[in-house]
């Protein structure tokens, strides 16, 4: 796979795939993921009306992995930079959890070169305050479900963080986003942090200032007042990063907005054809196509 010089200085590089023809469409991972993140039911749907970019954020996948610079600054500095690299004068902008924050901080940094934002599932500190998990209404019901599986859990005092919620997920060996489908669900960990992320992710986390800096947020709650450009924000039902979800679509009244049911953080890895299908209909792509190219289930829930 291509890569693309960010850092002349420090020579980091970032792995990257395009797909498709069409308009640039960014699709941005969280932490512990990777490109791998969007495929095989998100990218490659996309690609076919759209050029899509997807990379591996630094210190993930094949990118490379410095020993600091993890903040969402600089990340988004090297999406500036990638998409220099690639030609790229304006592009529909994709994050999931942290790289939501980027992909926000990015429309906010160069609101010309952004045609569309959508915010998947992320949490800003500016709008939510930090919250324990003995505080999120749906930790009981994913802490029992570990606990029957044998796993090690944190303490209910631990404050929820992009780190934890990435820690929680893979030492679960199957999604408990959906407790009446649990039994179908994909397993994130093997779809997502298979056992080579996983090792990088420890390596990361233990070499590198990553987990400092993962924390820091230089979005403040006017900044959002600025955000021009056609905004979407899709959030699971049982999120523990909801609470955000309410003061974005106070902020931006006008942003197109979608709640996931019976689904948590994870929910375009756990549910990729609803996601896709909601980010298809932001696009305003007309219906029809949009059928014949997701032919959805008839006994699938949407």
């Amino acid at each position: 796979m291509p890569k693309a010089i960010v850092d002349s200085i420090n020579n980091i590089s970032l792995n990257y795939q395009c797909l498709g023809e069409g308009e640039d469409l960014v699709l941005i991972h969280g932490l512990g993921a990777n490109l791998a993140f969007w495929y095989p039911g998100i990218a490659a749907v996309l690609s076919r009306h759209y050029r899509v970019i997807i990379y591996d954020l630094r210190g993930h996948g094949n990118s490379s992995m410095p020993s600091f610079g993890y903040t969402v600054a600089a990340m988004t500095a090297d999406l500036q930079e990638l998409l220099i690299h690639l030609k790229v004068a304006s592009a529909h902008i994709v994050g999931h959890s942290f790289g939501a924050r980027i992909a926000c901080q990015y429309a906010i940094a160069h609101p010309s070169q952004v045609n569309s934002l959508t915010i998947a599932d992320t949490q800003f500190y500016c709008l939510q305050p930090r919250m324990q998990l003995r505080d999120w209404f749906y930790w009981q019901t994913w802490k029992d479900k570990l606990i029957e599986q044998g796993a090690s859990l944190p303490s209910d005092d631990e404050f929820i963080s992009f780190h934890l919620l990435t820690k929680l997920n893979q030492i679960s060996s199957e999604s408990v986003d959906n407790d009446e489908k649990l039994a179908r669900k994909p397993s994130l960990k093997n779809r997502v942090l298979g056992r080579r992320s996983q090792e990088k992710w420890q390596n990361l986390i233990d070499n590198t200032t990553a987990t400092k800096e993962f924390d820091e947020d230089s979005i403040v709650a006017t900044d959002f007042v600025t955000i021009s450009m056609p905004t979407l924000i899709v959030y699971g039902e049982y999120s523990p990063c909801l609470p955000t979800y309410w003061k974005v679509k106070e902020l931006l009244p006008n942003c197109q907005s979608k709640i996931m049911p019976k689904v948590g953080h994870f929910h375009p890895a756990v549910q990729p054809k609803r996601f896709v299908y909601i980010l298809w209909k932001f696009l305003q792509q007309k219906s029809k196509n949009a059928e014949e190219l997701f032919a959805f289930s008839s006994t699938e829930e949407w």
